[in-house]
């Protein structure tokens, strides 16, 4: 009898806590956080006031389509000089590489944008280095802006993150 009253009181002290702790982590596991593969993003980051809307890469070029938020300083438009990549994985070069943009003349020519619109860099001299290979390259996009202050030049840093296609 003394068994039986022990065990009992052991289940109603510590049960409620088992309890809980099974249906945290039933919660959990419904929500995806012990599936490794729901931790990795595959969207591109950074680049205000700028941003990523969508990344096309095949082996032949680089496609990247940014809208364009709020300047700074109230500036109603941006002149975008450049974009650089650097360290790349799934691209096809290393270290650090000023973008070329085939459209623009990139990085001759400078892309004129203003707050609400978007643009795309199409760049022929970089590419991935296969369909279905993930890529990701840290950047900084070079842009300047004029207000009532005078003229200043931005750097917009974010991640190209995606997966190459054909």
């Amino acid at each position: 009898m003394a068994k039986g009253q022990s065990a009992l009181e052991y289940m109603m002290t510590y049960g409620w806590a088992i309890l809980i702790i099974v249906i945290v982590a039933v919660i959990l596991y419904s929500m995806g956080i012990f599936n490794p593969r729901a931790s990795v993003t595959a969207t591109s980051s950074g680049f205000a006031p700028f941003t990523v809307s969508s990344t096309v890469c095949t082996p032949s070029y680089l496609a990247v389509a940014f809208s364009v938020g709020p300047l700074p300083g109230g500036a109603t438009s941006a002149k975008v000089t450049r974009l650089t990549l650097s360290s790349p994985t799934g691209l096809n070069f290393s270290g650090s590489k000023s973008v070329s943009d085939s459209n623009n003349g990139f990085p001759t020519t400078a892309i004129t944008v203003t707050t609400g619109t978007s643009f795309v860099i199409n760049a022929t001299n970089v590419g991935c280095t296969g369909s279905g290979i993930a890529f990701s390259a840290p950047g900084n996009l070079s842009y300047g802006v004029s207000n009532s202050a005078g003229k200043a030049t931005y750097y917009a840093t974010g991640t190209l993150v995606g997966t190459g296609s054909s």
